[in-house]
Parts: structure tokens; sequence; C-alpha cells
């Protein structure tokens, strides 16, 4: 059986871009959730699917390497590719090529399935595996380093959940985390430098009307800048770990 491979076509849209022209990471991050997505609702096991059999993903762990952000105006073909299921977590490849079907992002994700009325994983089923063109061989299981927690944080900045942060999960969507991350980052280097890489561990989720805060640090290493950052909720509890990279 071979792993399914869905590619769709994007298109960079103005408000998809920052003042370079440059498409957002959070807007790739959204290429890769709608391309999941899409692959899903072409597999048959999409969101009714997901939902009325009482299941829901939920994403453990982004691992996104940028060579090249797209510009607003060009197109991009982004392509998913499920690797391989373990008990309850699926792994699952991103690809970004321009029009001369040269890579110019990549991303690794992990996948939680979980059960919506227990609030519990659930062991990947029979069913999402055959859909997925996947099987028990765990080759495909992709490595992501660990994110170091950091001691002492440098900034605090506080967010409230908000409707519009929310998915069809009834969960903060993802690619909110990885802006509150962004935007914990001082101007001057959002401005004036590259993010070419974004990691996020998820560790606890978070509501609508909740106030969270984000402590970050800073390491700079060769000619690079490394933030490590936490997130926490109101009661002080860490939900999410990241680190973002800048040249």
């Amino acid at each position: 059986m071979s792993r399914v491979i869905t590619e769709k076509e994007y298109e960079i849209h103005y408000y998809e871009a920052d003042y370079r022209k440059q498409a957002l990471m959070t807007s790739l991050i959204d290429y890769f959730n709608d391309v999941a997505t899409f692959q899903s609702e072409k597999l048959g096991v999409g969101i009714d699917y997901m939902k009325e059999n009482n299941m829901a993903w939920i994403l453990y762990k982004w691992d996104i390497n940028i060579k090249e952000y797209p510009k607003y105006g060009e197109k991009v073909i982004v392509r998913t590719e499920p690797c391989a299921v373990k008990k309850f977590y699926a792994y699952r490849k991103f690809y970004i090529f321009n029009m001369q079907k040269e890579v110019i992002a990549t991303a690794s994700s992990v996948w939680l399935l979980i059960d919506i009325r227990e609030k519990k994983p659930l062991r990947v089923t029979a069913d999402l595996i055959k859909a997925y063109g996947l099987d028990d061989d765990n080759d495909g299981i992709l490595k992501t380093d660990n994110i170091i927690k950091i001691n002492e944080e440098e900034s605090s900045l506080e967010f409230k959940v908000r409707y519009s942060d929310i998915d069809t999960n009834g969960h903060v969507n993802n690619e909110k985390y990885a802006a509150w991350l962004i935007e914990s980052v001082p101007i001057d280097i959002v401005t004036n430098r590259t993010l070419v890489n974004m990691k996020i561990t998820y560790k606890k989720e978070t509501k609508y009307g909740e106030n969270i805060r984000v402590l970050t640090a800073s390491k700079p290493i060769e000619d690079k800048i490394v933030f490590s950052h936490r997130i926490l909720n109101k009661n002080g509890d860490e939900i999410t770990l990241g680190e973002t990279t800048w040249k």
C-alpha cells in the first residue's frame, strides 16, 4: 500500500503578506492545515467523519524550515504526505514548491488523535490507517528535536483568546500559537531578519476568553538569533513550548 500524496495550488494574497511582500509564516501554516484537511476530505475521513466518530486530530509538534518565502502574487504548490502512525500519534510531512518545482519550505508534524467525548488519546483506527495508505511499518516516523526551556525570560507578553482564534474542533487553531510567538519577538528582529525555523510543542489546550502569557528569551548562535518561548495560562500552567530562529 502506498502513502497518499496530495497537492494543492495557492496564490499569495495581499492580506497573507508582510511589508516586504513576503508570505507570512502564519499564512504558510494555514496552507499546511488547509491541504491536510483537503486531503482528508477527499479520502472520506474529513471534518464530518471525525465528528460523527467523536474523534479529532490535535497537533502535537511542528518543525518548519523556510528556505525562501513566496511573495505577494506568486503561486506555490503545497504537498502533504502522511508518513506513519504509532499508537495515538500520526506523522505528516509538508513541502512547498515554487512554480519552477523547487522546494522552498518543508515542515514535519506530529498529530495526536483524541476521543472528543472522553477528552483522552485514542489509538489511530484501522480505517484511518487504510484511508491514508499507511500500514504498521514505523519507518516513516519523523524525528523532531526537543525544545530547550528558558530559565529566565527577557520579556513577557499577554494575549486573550478570541472567538476568531477557535477552529472547527472548538480548540484554538494551531496557527494562532505561532502568531503569538512571533508577536513576542522584538520588532527590530522581525523587520530586519528572516524567520527560517519554527518549532512548537503543544502541551495543553486553551479556550475562548482565557488569558495567556508568552515568556521569551534569546541567544545568538553564529549568524542567527534563536528565541525560546513558553506560553502559560492564567494559572501558570505551561501549555506550549516554542523556538524561533531568525537569520
